[in-house]
């Protein structure tokens, strides 16, 4: 497993652009969900601007719903720039966050092969201009996994569990290891949150400058 931290500059129009750049600020973008192919779903903290933000948002094309979510939080689902979409459809997991400002972006992903990686700087770069400021890799899954989460880990990757669309099932994949689906799902589920945890554990390693900029910059290659 990797941790990588992708630089996009965004060629493309977003409204996430033009508020950033219209009162030059930079903000971080939270519990984000991909809905489908077109939409996604994230809170930002929108400051002193939240109702100038709100007020752009909501005249937005780009926007299907906008919801304060306390004093200066905006809720928002609106047509994806296509950046995330492109991130979960090849197996990255989101660090909670990314940066926007401007047309910048700082993503802050974990991919389970470096396939998967060199598959997303190749699509965003539809996008814009990409590079990986730094890439670092995890712990063994020996010492960070059990056994059997390894296991289960191992064959979802490569069946397709993960694929979008999905390539195998977990009852299918449970029946494969001879254990019930929801057992498979449990030792699943505690995968993903011991990698999750161990992600961002490591974030003060990670090599983030108070702008939110990065230090160093590192290749795909072997």
């Amino acid at each position: 497993m990797l941790r990588a931290k992708l630089y996009l500059d965004m060629e493309t129009d977003c409204i996430l652009s033009e508020v950033t750049a219209r009162w030059d600020t930079a903000f971080t973008v939270n519990y984000e969900e991909v809905i489908d192919d077109e939409h996604i779903k994230f809170v930002i903290d929108a400051g002193d601007n939240v109702d100038e933000f709100v007020r752009l948002f909501e005249a937005s094309e780009q926007v299907r719903t906008v919801d304060r979510v306390g004093g200066t939080h905006v809720k928002l689902t609106k047509r994806s720039c296509g950046a995330l979409p492109i991130i979960r459809n090849n197996h990255g997991m989101m660090q909670w966050w990314d940066r926007v400002n401007g047309t910048e972006r700082i993503f802050d992903i974990v991919v389970y092969r470096r396939d998967d990686l060199r598959n997303i700087v190749q699509e965003l770069r539809e996008f814009g201009s990409v590079e990986v400021m730094q890439l670092l890799p995890y712990n063994s899954s020996e010492t960070l996994l059990s056994d059997r989460q390894t296991e289960v880990v191992t064959l979802a990757l490569a069946e397709g569990y993960y694929d979008w669309p999905r390539a195998a099932d977990a009852e299918t994949l449970a029946a494969e290891l001879d254990i019930a689906h929801s057992t498979f799902l449990e030792h699943l589920r505690k995968a993903e949150a011991q990698l999750l945890a161990s992600a961002l554990e490591g974030e003060q390693r990670s090599g983030t400058n108070s702008d939110g900029g990065l230090h160093t910059s590192s290749s795909l290659e072997s």
